[in-house]
């Protein structure tokens, strides 16, 4: 058969078969991931002009956690399959909401009269409870805050999106607040920090945290531990001196449990309720105990023996001193309080603690004899105490001797 035969011949059986034209340029199927070609419009498709609303339709899916989106494209000015393309990659590689919620996306480009009608299809590797999750932080104080109440609660991860992201160092801000805080944070979290995408300004960070305990076993060690800490600082309270009140402690610490060495992940509960002896513990324990009884106390780290070590500085009446209550407790059976040329084989920055200087002897000189004036001073002789006068004979009359003298007279001198 001729070929001028065969055109019309299919003309007329498409006809006869309800097609109702033989070309029609108005439908015209563009499908980068699939040759799907749906000609129904979508009542409930999200419509975009440009590449930036491209963009943002594809993202409110994922916001939304919604696997499938529909969007309709009018006046558009550009490339809208070179565009989509594009849009699709730098929302699920690069941007942080993306790169930390999508696992991998296809997407469907169809032609419709006057329009373009894409279909988005997103594979999820998070849910939609952990993107609705996320927290938005722009400052690393924010981010403090937010690490905080999370430990707090002893959540088991923290979701934020991150502006102005510089590498903040998350562990040591976890770090310092169970170090400043042992009485409410009684385990320490193991962290996992991932980053989303791995480079920008704008990142989301997962941070998880790791515990041994449960989260109610953890309120009620807290809760042990703060009777426990109640019940010694009443029990030093009365005492006068800060160094009887550092005695009597240590007394009622020991009368409490033999202790042991060991390790612990709540190592404050196991100083003040299990008997478990470690330099963190014991140390933190002090602290608290001092802090409610009003005695001055430092937690000091540094190192012992070249490894990392805790211990306290407390006011002892006029002088600090060094407890290494780990050590007492352990190996020396008593309270021993030391100055720092004391602490053979401990390290620390001197300039951040207050000194512990050895108590002033006051040196004892001989007495000596003082020596007199030369010239001693003039007193005035004292009133002599008035004799009573004694009375008196009157004086014998002297004989005149130019006068005679009588026969008796004479008489009696020859006698």
């Amino acid at each position: 058969m001729s070929r001028r035969l065969i055109v019309p011949l299919l003309a007329l059986l498409c006809l006869l078969s309800g097609c109702s034209a033989w070309r029609n340029d108005d439908y015209l199927s563009l499908s980068p991931h699939s040759s799907a070609t749906t000609q129904t419009a979508s009542p409930d498709a999200v419509t975009v002009e440009n590449y930036l609303g491209l963009k943002n339709a594809i993202l409110g899916f994922i916001r939304e956690g919604q696997a499938n989106g529909t969007i309709r494209v009018t006046n558009y000015d550009g490339d809208v399959e070179a565009d989509l393309s594009e849009a699709a990659y730098e929302v699920s590689k690069l941007d942080p909401l993306g790169a930390y919620a999508v696992d991998y996306m296809t997407h469907d480009l169809v032609r419709i009269v006057s329009y373009y009608e894409i279909h988005i299809s997103i594979t999820f590797r998070r849910t939609a409870e952990e993107i609705a999750a996320i927290e938005p932080v722009s400052t690393e104080a924010q981010l403090q805050s937010k690490l905080h109440e999370a430990i707090n609660r002893c959540d088991s991860r923290l979701t934020v999106r991150m502006s102005n992201y510089q590498e903040p160092d998350i562990q040591a801000m976890v770090d310092e607040y169970c170090a400043e805080n042992p009485g409410t944070v009684i385990e320490k979290p193991t962290l996992t920090v991932s980053a989303y995408p791995d480079t920008g300004t704008v990142r989301v960070l997962e941070i998880d945290f790791g515990y041994t305990e449960t989260p109610q076993a953890l309120t009620e060690k807290a809760e042990a531990v703060g009777e426990s800490v109640d019940a010694a600082a009443e029990y030093i309270r009365y005492r006068d001196s800060d160094r009887g009140k550092a005695e009597l402690l240590f007394t009622y610490l020991m009368e409490r449990f033999t202790y042991v060495s060991g390790e612990s992940s709540t190592p404050l509960y196991d100083a003040l309720c299990s008997g478990v002896a470690t330099p963190l513990g014991l140390s933190q324990a002090w602290q608290l105990i001092c802090d409610q009884a009003g005695v001055e106390c430092y937690t000091v780290s540094g190192l012992k023996d070249g490894e990392s070590y805790t211990w306290n500085i407390i006011s002892a009446d006029g002088y600090f001193r060094h407890v290494d209550l780990c050590r007492c407790v352990l190996e020396r059976g008593t309270l021993v309080l030391e100055s720092d040329g004391e602490m053979s084989g401990y390290y620390w920055d001197q300039e951040e603690y207050p000194a512990c200087e050895p108590e002033a002897i006051v040196p004892v000189t001989p007495e000596t004899p003082e020596t007199p004036d030369e010239t001693p001073p003039t007193e005035e002789p004292e009133p002599e105490d008035p004799q009573p006068e004694e009375p008196t004979e009157p004086p014998a009359e002297t004989p005149d001797e130019s006068q005679p003298h009588s026969d008796a007279d004479g008489a009696q001198a020859a006698v």
